[in-house]
């Protein structure tokens, strides 16, 4: 899906280097996430989209630590191209903006922890992104341009993540978590037996955790996904079988 806007990378390289542009208009492909993920998966599901004659509007995604509704979001291209699915995002003050933003996806007000839970401390940060669950976690950004910390803590209700999952089972064409240092022990906690999405994004959080790249690629590796791409903040997986 290509946005309205010409692409300005080529513009500016073009320029640079003092070369004649090209007649033909260039345009940028349309991106949400935080370093065009939503592009790459978009083109892993339209490829099997392609394969068993499915439409846009048959995908079904699940989005665990979904923020904002469009800004940095793994799934508004989604939504935008027809497919619907269900955001989870605890923070209270991001209600009305997924309720107005993304109105025919189910919203769950809660954390996602491995195993059940009842409840959780959330640590919200200055910059709503940062929010997390794992106190440290948000503080290891440090100042962050002025906008790092934390805010404030509250309570808020939790789920575990095959308790969230279960329902849809093997309907889900794409899960992303972005839990702010808990992915990977939520990728570790999923039921692989019964729940099997066709793509899975995480976000190692390697600058707090280092190691836990590699540590996610081989556990995916031993629940038969491949390493299908990989962004500076994000790995996506595709399930082989």
């Amino acid at each position: 899906m290509l946005s309205q806007f010409e692409n300005q990378s080529i513009n500016q390289e073009v320029a640079r280097l003092n070369l004649p542009n090209s007649r033909i208009k260039h345009f940028a492909p349309a991106s949400y996430a935080q370093a065009g993920e939503d592009v790459i998966v978009e083109g892993i599901l339209a490829a099997k989209l392609c394969k068993s004659q499915r439409s846009w509007a048959s995908v079904f995604y699940v989005e665990i630590g979904a923020n904002h509704p469009i800004s940095t979001s793994s799934t508004y291209l989604m939504y935008q191209r027809g497919a619907r699915g269900v955001l989870v995002e605890p923070n209270p003050e991001l209600e009305a903006l997924i309720r107005t933003a993304r109105p025919d996806d189910i919203l769950v007000r809660s954390v996602v922890l491995p195993a059940p839970q009842e409840s959780a401390t959330l640590f919200i940060g200055n910059a709503h992104e940062l929010t997390s669950v794992d106190k440290a976690h948000v503080e290891s950004f440090g100042d962050f341009n002025g906008i790092g910390g934390i805010r404030e803590h509250i309570e808020v209700s939790a789920i575990g993540i095959n308790e969230l999952l279960t329902p849809y089972a093997n309907k889900v064409d794409f899960l992303s978590i972005d839990c702010e240092g808990l992915d990977h022990d939520l990728v570790k906690a999923i039921d692989y037996e019964r729940i099997r999405p066709a793509v899975i994004q995480c976000e190692p959080s390697e600058h707090h955790l280092k190691g836990i790249r590699a540590k996610i690629i081989n556990l995916m590796e031993c629940r038969s996904y491949r390493l299908a791409a990989m962004t500076d903040g994000n790995v996506i997986f595709e399930r082989l079988t």
